[in-house]
């Protein structure tokens, strides 16, 4: 990485990382220095206005960190996976839901739940450690799931729940938290921790194609069941898809044009917010961020805007995550094609970089050496970024994309229809690699233990110095890197910014987060 420190109150920084301070030195303030200005956010009016770590988000511990989506369905494979990635430190895990679907747990109504796959996913992460598990409960079923027509679908959905099965939905919920409550009664042998965090479907998109009504009822039964069997659950909303719609900070009065701009459309505005007039079905809130790390910001200010009209507030989790891919939805190796033949630009992309993003994502899919190169180390600082963002917004559990690669997606029919994304694996399997975007997860987890506050301070007059402090048992230290707001691909020139970060500081450049070790 070439972010470079400084000796003193300036900090020179890249587009890269550089963290400051006691992890490879301590950081000294003299007692005359003047602390950086807390950063400004939009409050639920839409009036920026300063917030602390001691703010109404502040409701959890430290950010617990998570791997996603981990293809459990291959029993032998879960074992050496669990071992690679035990000395990231994770606090949290996510198989793919798609795994232990309903209908796979359950072959018809009077079969009996089968939990061999689950149980050997739970025993593997707990026992290294992984003591936050997110189960996405999807009640996907050949026999059990409804026929929904969408529109833009050419043939129906499955989703929803037949009325006639219900019961038998109900009770596969209750029976699954039970397994995993570590209450001592039908406990999965050899339970370490109890399982709290439960989806009740996986995104409020084409994936859960069904009217709120009838998603709203299925939330219902799910959140009296889970907490029956389980006083201490968590139970999640189906996750909110918000990207592209709020990739900017926006004034209350935009919320309903901006979704408008949603590539799914299944769902609106008005369903999402169907779903938030119902605080008593849920503990916690549940969004997806695949677009660029800043909209977490603006995701959490339109949420904090939404609960806050309603009298209430509760924790933040962000279930999915993606990197930022440039390009998605759509082809983003070609640039000559009607617009509906492409894909949707996703910032800091711009329709003038088309093209260039076309040469690079051909050159990616054809596995070019350097730009795979690239790829992995953007990936790293993507993700390092995406959590610090999500820390400083006081999210309280963040799953990052992913285990390992997206494969169909790298292949050449897909025309990188995901972006970046489908390079986005901690580590490849087969080859039993580690990827960077693996070290910077594990420099990050190790220097943030368990901090006291996490919060951005603003340094000098651009935007794009990204600073935030972490305190931590009575020490500081700070992660800093400059963002120019543009793109950057393969060969081009990376930008860099002076920052002075008070006077009396005195800094240490630590090790740069995508490096291996």
């Amino acid at each position: 990485m070439n972010g470079r420190g400084a000796i003193g109150s300036f900090v020179q920084l890249s587009s890269l990382f550089v963290i400051l301070g006691i992890a490879c030195g301590q950081a000294t303030l003299a007692a005359s220095a003047t602390p950086s200005t807390p950063t400004s956010q939009i409050s639920p009016t839409g009036i920026p206005q300063s917030t602390s770590p001691e703010s109404d988000q502040g409701l959890v511990d430290s950010i617990r960190i998570g791997t996603e989506y981990l293809v459990i369905e291959i029993s032998f494979r879960v074992h050496p996976l669990a071992n690679m990635l035990a000395p990231l430190g994770l606090t949290a895990a996510k198989p793919l839901p798609e795994n232990f679907a309903w209908g796979k747990m359950q072959s018809s109504p009077d079969a009996a739940i089968v939990f061999t796959q689950l149980d050997n996913f739970v025993k593997e992460f707990q026992a290294i450690g992984v003591d936050n598990l997110v189960l996405a409960l999807r009640s996907l079923n050949n026999w059990a799931s409804k026929d929904i027509r969408v529109q833009g679908f050419l043939f129906p959905l499955k989703g929803g729940i037949k009325e006639e099965y219900l019961d038998e939905y109900e009770n596969w919920v209750s029976t699954v938290v039970e397994r995993y409550d570590a209450d001592g009664t039908d406990d999965m042998p050899g339970l370490r921790y109890p399982v709290r965090y439960y989806e009740i479907g996986v995104e409020f998109s084409s994936y859960e194609p069904e009217p709120v009504d009838e998603y709203l009822h299925i939330l219902e039964i799910s959140y009296k069941a889970a907490h029956a069997a389980y006083p201490d659950v968590l139970i999640a909303h189906v996750a909110f898809l918000t990207t592209p719609a709020l990739f900017e900070t926006l004034d209350p009065s935009q919320y309903e044009t901006a979704f408008t701009q949603l590539q799914d459309k299944t769902h609106s505005l008005a369903d999402i917010r169907g779903i938030l007039d119902r605080p008593d079905l849920f503990d916690v809130l549940n969004i997806h961020s695949l677009g660029h790390p800043y909209e977490i910001e603006t995701i959490v200010a339109w949420l904090n805007f939404e609960t806050s009209s309603r009298g209430y507030i509760k924790p933040i989790i962000i279930s999915d995550t993606g990197s930022t891919p440039f390009i998605a939805w759509g082809a983003a190796t070609v640039c000559n094609k009607p617009a509906n033949q492409m894909g949707r630009l996703v910032p800091p992309a711009t329709e003038a970089d088309r093209c260039r993003l076309a040469d690079y994502f051909t050159k990616l899919v054809d596995a070019d050496e350097d730009s795979l190169r690239w790829t992995q180390e953007f990936i790293a600082q993507d993700t390092v970024k995406r959590i610090v963002i999500a820390a400083d917004q006081h999210i309280a559990l963040i799953d990052t994309a992913y285990t390992e690669d997206l494969l169909i997606l790298k292949l050449g029919i897909a025309q990188a229809g995901a972006g970046t994304a489908a390079w986005a694996g901690l580590v490849d399997f087969d080859r039993k690699e580690f990827r960077p975007v693996y070290y910077g997860l594990q420099q990050l987890i190790d220097n943030l233990g368990n901090y006291d506050q996490f919060s951005r301070i603003v340094v000098g007059d651009d935007p794009g110095i990204r600073v935030y402090q972490v305190k931590e048992g009575g020490q500081k230290f700070w992660i800093a890197w400059y963002d120019p707001g543009n793109l950057v691909l393969p060969g081009d020139a990376l930008p860099e910014a002076s920052a002075r970060l008070g006077s009396g500081y005195r800094f240490n450049p630590c090790r740069k987060y995508g490096n291996e070790r």
